[in-house]
């Protein structure tokens, strides 16, 4: 009586039996012999060629034996075609004749059953022996295959094992497992080493852009990873070193299920009696030029350049700047913010610098630490620079440039490191103009420009107004179309500033009703009669008549540059440039 695996072997060679005479092939017919061209083949070695630098390796450990066996072994590809071929010449040239060579495809739908379109059908190892064969022609053979399967089990080809009947082996299929077995692990080991480097290339990229200090130490708790936040605190050349327990660090031990390996991370998780500062997410609206201004300031941050922020008061210039400082590998560090406008000519030098004890009359007696030294290795907002007398301008250009700061009554200077964000309400180009601005400061402070849009040319007014209320926890506060629409006329001069104050005020007096037109104290800026009349009838100056066509333009091109220069007749390049002279942002009306 046949044995379970017998019988199963049986069944499989009459299945395929079935599928050829399925497919309309006749036993007694030529065998299709058709072989791909050069060309073809070449593309397909192409595609396998990780296989065929493994397989290479393993047939060529076997040839000695293959030879002796008076066998052929073959690397097929998951479609059939045989795309290796190493074994014994003289069977090698019997084989040529039914085309068991490279080129050839053996599919079970072309060449009848036989072990390597079996294999691949059924995803199974196989061999066929003389007769098992469909085709009349191939009764000679005896053929093992297995078929190979990626890390992710996906099949890629087969190995197989040919001879002539007369040579039939008993271990050839075992052979034949043993050797796809042997190029699936190699296959895995491979695919292990290219995971594992692309895990440790994201790992330090993620250490590298996330703005907490993060350090990896080894068993013997030495350093051995360490992102820019972290090197800022414990030193440049700290690699290699042993980690002495740095206050505010906090170490978690990571270790396989064994034990035996394992790494800690240390993470400066915050700084103590730091305020909170905002972020990106505290930047509400959907206005696409917010949005975009938004993403430009999010990518700055990633950055160590400058950054100049324009736009009018209360456009929220320090909410931006605190938000890039927030999501920038400085944000465990000081943020320092000074307004311009507010330091007295004759202080510039030992506000923003500091000065020794003793410097002046009047001076603190243990001295005092400038600005610029309160901001080391973090952020220094300076707010309103544009406020800036020249005196004070040329002795900031002077701190820009060198990197260093003489605190006053000192004779020793000291390196500084940080990052600087200035902000003006002015249009600093015209600043310079006028002989008000020093232009290589301006072009010291402007590495990444963001120009903030007014309230008034947002599309997002209402639902600006809407998250104000909500964030002064106003819950039973809400505004009424009549108020919506009084919010949407008004010119907003103040901005946010000015919408924020008016929202405060409204809901107060709402006392937890709805918010009314009469609550909002601000003035309705919709004219109607003959003033509205005369102010329409004005001619504009024409520089206001230029932005306005460019605002047109724009508005109309829906912000692509290209079709915007072309509707007003002049190059895209000095488009760009009078946009940038005259401020002018994303708008969704043409106003």
């Amino acid at each position: 009586m046949p044995s379970l695996k017998a019988r199963k072997h049986s069944e499989v060679v009459a299945t395929s039996w079935k599928r050829c005479q399925q497919y309309g092939l006749k036993r007694t017919d030529l065998v299709d012999d058709q072989l791909m061209t050069g060309r073809q083949i070449h593309e397909i070695l192409h595609q396998n060629e990780v296989l065929l630098k493994h397989v290479s390796h393993i047939f060529g450990k076997m040839e000695l034996f293959i030879k002796q066996a008076k066998q052929a072994a073959l690397l097929i590809d998951a479609q059939g075609n045989i795309i290796y071929s190493v074994g014994d010449p003289d069977f090698s040239k019997r084989a040529a004749a039914v085309q068991l060579q490279v080129g050839a495809n053996w599919a079970e739908n072309r060449k009848g059953t036989n072990a390597i379109g079996v294999a691949i059908t059924e995803r199974l190892p196989v061999r066929i022996h003389a007769d098992e064969h469909y085709y009349q022609l191939n009764h000679f053979l005896t053929c093992a295959s297995s078929p190979v399967f990626s890390p992710t089990g996906e099949l890629l080809g087969v190995i197989n094992f040919s001879s002539k009947q007369e040579n039939y082996n008993a271990h050839s299929l075992a052979l034949a497992t043993m050797a796809a077995d042997s190029l699936q692990n190699r296959l895995l080991i491979e695919d292990s080493k290219k995971e594992h480097l692309i895990t440790l290339k994201e790992l330090e990229f993620s250490m590298k852009n996330n703005p907490l200090p993060l350090l990896s130490l080894d068993n013997d708790n030495r350093i051995i990873r360490a992102n820019q936040a972290a090197l800022r605190i414990i030193g440049k050349d700290a690699i290699g070193k042993e980690f002495s327990g740095i206050e505010g660090f906090s170490i978690e031990t990571i270790h396989d299920h064994h034990q035996k390996v394992w790494r800690s991370i240390a993470i400066q998780k915050k700084v103590i009696g730091v305020t909170r500062l905002y972020t990106f997410s505290d930047i509400a609206g959907s206005c696409p030029s917010i949005i975009q201004k938004k993403e430009l300031a999010y990518k700055a941050a990633l950055t160590d350049f400058p950054v100049l922020l324009l736009g009018e008061s209360g456009t929220g210039k320090e909410l931006f700047a605190q938000s890039i400082h927030t999501a920038s590998l400085r944000s465990n560090q000081p943020f320092i913010a000074v307004n311009c406008s507010a330091i007295p000519d004759n202080l510039v030098e030992s506000e923003l610098f500091g000065y020794e004890r003793g410097a002046f009359t009047g001076a603190n007696r243990e001295g005092n630490k400038g600005k610029f030294e309160a901001a080391h290795k973090g952020t220094i907002f300076l707010d309103e620079i544009g406020d800036m007398s020249l005196r004070a301008q040329a002795a900031l250009l002077r701190v820009l440039q060198e990197r260093t700061i003489t605190p006053v009554g000192s004779a020793r200077s000291k390196s500084i490191d940080i990052r600087i964000i200035a902000a003006t309400h002015r249009n600093l180009q015209n600043e310079i103009k006028e002989g008000r601005f020093r232009a290589d400061l301006y072009y010291r402070l402007k590495g990444i420009q963001i120009t903030l849009p007014s309230l008034r040319e947002r599309s997002d007014i209402v639902e600006l107004a809407k998250h104000l209320l909500q964030s002064h926890n106003y819950p039973n506060a809400y505004l009424s179309e009549a108020a919506e629409n009084l919010l949407l006329r008004h010119a907003w001069p103040g901005n946010i500033r000015e919408l924020n104050s008016a929202l405060m005020q409204a809901a107060f007096l709402a006392e937890g009703g709805p918010i009314l037109p009469e609550h909002l104290q601000i003035a309705d800026d919709c004219q109607s009669g003959p003033e509205a009349q005369a102010a329409d009838d004005a001619v504009p100056s024409l520089q206001e008549a230029e932005i306005d066509a460019i605002k047109k333009a724009l508005h109309a091109t829906g912000w692509n540059l290209s079709k915007a220069a072309a509707l007003l007749k002049i190059g895209r390049t000095t488009l760009y440039r009078k946009i940038e002279e005259y401020n002018i942002t994303c708008l969704t009306s043409s106003r």
